[in-house]
C-alpha cells in the first residue's frame, strides 16, 4: 500500500482554522490527501467549511466521533447520515462504542468510512468484529494523540497494535508532532525531527497513513514531511579525503536494501572505480563503500563495531539523529534490476557535514 500523510485541524481553537485551511491547500500540492478534526454542536458549521475545501482538493476527511455526539447531532450507529450531509468521508469511533455499533456503523450504505480507536480498541476483539461487518472496506483505523508529555505509547506498543490491524487488511494512521509539538501518538517523536518521525513510521510495516497532529505546522514542516514519503533520507557526515567516485554514493536511490544483523546493506547499479582507501575499524554508524565493484555501488552501514577489511573504504559516520532510522530501516529486497512499482521508498545518502 502507498503511504498517506496528512493533516490536522483544532476547530475548538477557531483562531486557527483559517490557517489551517491555507495550509491545506498547499499541502495537497505536496502530496497530502488525508484531514483529521474533532465535531460538535459549536463546530459544525466550521467542519463542513473544512469538508467542502476537503473535498474539493481530494483530501478523505475524517471526524471524531462518540456517543455524545452522535446524540448531539441527531445520529446513531445505524443512522449516520448528518455525517454524509456535512460532507466528511469517515467518522472516527473515539470511545464509547460496542462491537454491535461499531459493526451498524462499518455496514453503512452510504461510502462513509468506519476508524477504530487503534490506541485502545481490545484487539482480541478485532476479529469478533470482523464477524459481523458485512462491509470490510469500510473499517479504517487510527491512533490517538498525547499532547501531554510523557503519557504518550512506545513506538513498540504502537507498532503491536497496529500490526493487528494492518495485517487484518485495515490500513492504519498515527499522528506526529512538529518538533516540540503536542500531539503526537509516539512519545519518543515528540521533540525529533518530524522528517526522522515521519520517516521511522513510513519504514514500519504496520503504518500506512502519517497524520501530523499539530494544527499550525510550518511550510518546511510540510515539505519534510513530503519528502519522507518518497524517499528514506540518512544524513552522512562526511570525513576529508572523499574521492569523486566515493561521492557517487550520495544522492542515489538505493532500492534493494537489506537489514542485517550488524549491518544495514544498500546496493545501486552505479558504474565507479573506487579504489581501496581509509582501510579502518568500522564501528557504530559507520557509512563504508565496497571497493573493486565497478558494476555496483555498495554501501554498508555498520550497528556494531568491527575491525578493518581490506574491501571497506570508511568515507564517513550516519549524523547522530539519524541513528534511529538506522535501528527501523526496512529492507526491501526487490532485484535492483525490477522497475519500481511506487510502493518501495528508496533510501538516500545525503552529505550532511564535513567531520
Amino acid at each position: 500500500m502507498v503511504k498517506r500523510i496528512g493533516i490536522s485541524f483544532a476547530v475548538g481553537r477557531r483562531e486557527t482554522v483559517p490557517r489551517t485551511m491555507e495550509i491545506m491547500k498547499k499541502a495537497a500540492e505536496l502530496g497530502f490527501t488525508e484531514a483529521w478534526s474533532g465535531v460538535g454542536l459549536d463546530t459544525l458549521e466550521i467542519v463542513k467549511d473544512i469538508a467542502k475545501l476537503a473535498n474539493s482538493l481530494g483530501y478523505y476527511y475524517f471526524i471524531d466521533i462518540n456517543p455524545k455526539v452522535l446524540s448531539d447531532l441527531g445520529a446513531s450507529p445505524g443512522d449516520l447520515g448528518v455525517f454524509k450531509r456535512i460532507g466528511v468521508g469517515g467518522v472516527r469511533a473515539d470511545w464509547g462504542f460496542n462491537l454491535e455499533q461499531l459493526a451498524a456503523m462499518a455496514n453503512n450504505d452510504l461510502g462513509l468510512k468506519v476508524e477504530l480507536n487503534a490506541s485502545v480498541f481490545p484487539v482480541d476483539e478485532l476479529d469478533n468484529l470482523l464477524k459481523l461487518v458485512k462491509k470490510p472496506e469500510n473499517l479504517m483505523a487510527s491512533h490517538d494523540w498525547y499532547p501531554w508529555e510523557y503519557t504518550g505509547l512506545s513506538l513498540e506498543s504502537a507498532l503491536a497494535k497496529s500490526k493487528e490491524f494492518h495485517d487484518r487488511g485495515i490500513p492504519v494512521g498515527i499522528f506526529i508532532s512538529v518538533k516540540d509539538g503536542e500531539r503526537t501518538t509516539i512519545e519518543s517523536l515528540r521533540h525529533m525531527d518530524i522528517e526522522n518521525s515521519a520517516t521511522i513510521l513510513m519504514n514500519s510495516k504496520y503504518i500506512d497513513r502519517v497524520l501530523i497532529g499539530d494544527p499550525l505546522p510550518t511550510d518546511e514542516d510540510l515539505v519534510k514531511v513530503a519528502n519522507a514519503r518518497r524517499r528514506t533520507r540518512i544524513r552522512v557526515v562526511v570525513y576529508d579525503g572523499l574521492t569523486e567516485e566515493e561521492a557517487k554514493v550520495f544522492n542515489v536511490e538505493f532500492r534493494d536494501v537489506r537489514v542485517k544483523e550488524k549491518t544495514i546493506g544498500l546496493t545501486a547499479i552505479v558504474r565507479n572505480s573506487i579504489k581501496p582507501r581509509n582501510i579502518v575499524r568500522r564501528f557504530r554508524g559507520a557509512v563504508t563503500v565496497i571497493n573493486n565493484n565497478p558494476n555496483y555501488i555498495q554501501v554498508w552501514i555498520f550497528k556494531e563495531d568491527a575491525p578493518p577489511d581490506p574491501r571497506f573504504n570508511v568515507i564517513g559516520e550516519v549524523y547522530p539523529e539519524d541513528m534511529v532510522i538506522i535501528e527501523h530501516l526496512a529492507e526491501r529486497t526487490r532485484s535492483i534490476l525490477s522497475v519500481p512499482t511506487g510502493e518501495e521508498v528508496p533510501v538516500v545518502l545525503i552529505p550532511y557535514k564535513s567531520a
